[in-house]
């Protein structure tokens, strides 16, 4: 009897043991599952609220949205002090008489969808933007010729020193000819950036994906979703609500309620970006000279970065911002002098002769559009004190905003006399292209921005002799004297110079706002 308790006692103890040992097995089975699942770090997603809306998702036709988001890449690129340097080829060189230009790719680089990069694969790439883009029609581009898998050769009609500048730009991305069709219509940009494209919902969102297989250093999130809100407002409430951690170029007046308010950091970066208006040259009132320099002595350019740029900026002299290496530092700011306008306009034949304050001429009085538009937040309110500062000189003035895209359509027709705009001058690194679009004779006759419709054979000669100079010192004086005589002849005003206002979330870190706007570098952004 004895042995027989002993036997069940022996077996209880066994049972009991074993039961113990099961139940640690089982909790460390489950600790070592959680620690494994803590390992695997959750998908991140960057949501950025911008507000341009990409006017196709052809990266030849419109390339800025690849190059920001990081789903294109070029041969060149720009970096945050505005300098080309190499990108998708390592080094280049150029032929003695300037007509001949190399490239060395990058090796190890292969697109999106697993083609490698060559210097064919390049060659049919810069091909089709050369039909497709506007960027390079000035730039004469003879043939293109794949030298070897790795070399590219670009032949010139003259000499032309540019071309690194201009295959910097996003319309010469390369893309894979995988993303289009037979037709040569875009179905999807294949690209060699940190980021792959995924979707695009006009006027919406685009979606780009990380690219795991990237050539340089990968992104640290997963996804980027670029939402497109033209509202600045509505930017803001994003922000604020956690649903973006980063808005970009927001207007003064809100930014600055970000920079005392914990959990935001305002990021800021004076650019060269010029707001200022373009006259109808060849309409009037516009096609008289005295009438474009009154308006330019009636406004008050401080009053305007006080009142509604919260001091921020500094007023418009020339095309370029003085502490740019290329602005013309000689030239000073239009003095507001509202009595020397009311001169310039009755030597043009304009007098106030009822009393009302606004001048007339022939029995009409001095009545003309303005046009702007408002993915740009601050343009609006600033036309609204224009208005009333030409009133006092005795100029009245219709504002008519729009978006950017349907103002751009009444700006062609020609159906308008003033367009205030924010226009970047240094998307290609260099100022040929500025120049040549803007202000040569070939560009003024059929360009939207600059001096619309404006011609001066001096500046068209001295525009065409810095295309061809090597000399970087003696480029600039022909630019300068191509600034003094727009500034004289005014066929545009220039009222204040840009300093972007960016603002992201504490939730995350490695944003730096570029200098000229070239890329959001999102690959360098991660969460913390």
């Amino acid at each position: 009897m004895i042995k027989l308790k002993n036997y069940i006692l022996l077996l209880l103890l066994i049972v009991t043991a074993f039961s113990l040992g099961c139940t640690g097995t089982q909790s460390g089975t489950q600790s070592g599952m959680q620690m494994a699942t803590q390992q695997v770090a959750e998908p991140t997603t960057l949501t950025l609220a911008a507000q341009w809306e990409p006017k196709t998702i052809d990266p030849h036709e419109y390339g800025y949205t690849g190059h920001r988001i990081g789903y294109t890449e070029s041969l060149t690129g720009v970096d945050y002090e505005g300098k080309v340097i190499p990108s998708l080829a390592t080094d280049w060189s150029v032929s003695p008489d300037g007509k001949t230009w190399t490239f060395n790719l990058r090796k190890g680089v292969v697109f999106h969808d697993g083609t490698p990069f060559t210097a064919e694969a390049m060659k049919k790439s810069l091909e089709r933007s050369l039909i497709k883009s506007k960027s390079f029609a000035a730039v004469p581009i003879v043939g293109i010729d794949a030298a070897d898998s790795q070399t590219l050769v670009v032949r010139m009609n003259n000499s032309f020193l540019l071309l690194p500048a201009y295959f910097s730009k996003g319309e010469a991305a390369a893309l894979s000819s995988s993303s289009w069709n037979a037709n040569g219509t875009i179905i999807k940009p294949v690209g060699t950036g940190p980021f792959i494209f995924d979707s695009w919902k006009p006027k919406e969102v685009v979606v780009a994906v990380k690219n795991t297989k990237y050539w340089g250093t990968a992104a640290h999130v997963d996804k980027v979703v670029y939402r497109i809100l033209p509202e600045a407002m509505t930017r803001s409430m994003l922000l604020k609500s956690g649903e973006a951690q980063l808005s970009v170029i927001l207007p003064p007046e809100i930014a600055t309620g970000y920079m005392n308010q914990p959990g935001f950091t305002v990021h800021q970066q004076s650019i060269p970006r010029v707001r200022m208006i373009t006259f109808n040259n060849i309409k009037a009132p516009f096609n008289d000279v005295r009438v474009r320099q009154a308006v330019n002595y009636a406004i008050d350019r401080n009053a305007i970065i006080t009142s509604v740029l919260e001091g921020i900026g500094s007023t418009g002299t020339g095309l370029f911002p003085p502490d740019t290496y290329w602005a013309n530092k000689s030239i000073t700011t239009w003095p507001y002098n509202p009595e020397k306008a009311r001169q310039l306009l009755e030597e043009a034949g304009w007098k106030d002769t009822n009393g009302d304050g606004i001048v007339e001429k022939d029995g009409k009085p001095f009545k003309v559009k303005l046009l702007t538009y408002s993915e740009r937040a601050e343009l609006p309110p600033i036309a609204e004190v224009m208005q009333q500062q030409l009133k006092n000189a005795g100029m009245d003035i219709e504002i008519t905003v729009g978006t950017s895209s349907a103002t751009e359509g009444i700006f062609k027709t020609g159906e308008y006399d003033m367009y205030l705009v924010g226009r970047g001058l240094l998307f290609t690194p260099d100022p040929d292209e500025i120049m040549m679009t803007d202000y040569h004779s070939s560009g003024t006759s059929k360009n939207v921005y600059g001096a619309f419709r404006w011609n001066n054979s001096r500046v068209d000669s001295l525009i065409e002799q810095a295309r061809t100079t090597q000399d970087l010192s003696a480029r600039k004086a022909m630019y300068d004297e191509v600034q003094a005589i727009v500034v004289e002849e005014a066929p545009v005003a220039y009222l204040n110079y840009y300093v972007n206002l960016d603002v992201s979330t504490d939730k995350i870190e490695g944003y730096r706002s570029h200098t000229n706007e070239y890329s959001y570098h999102l690959e360098n952004v991660k969460f913390v």
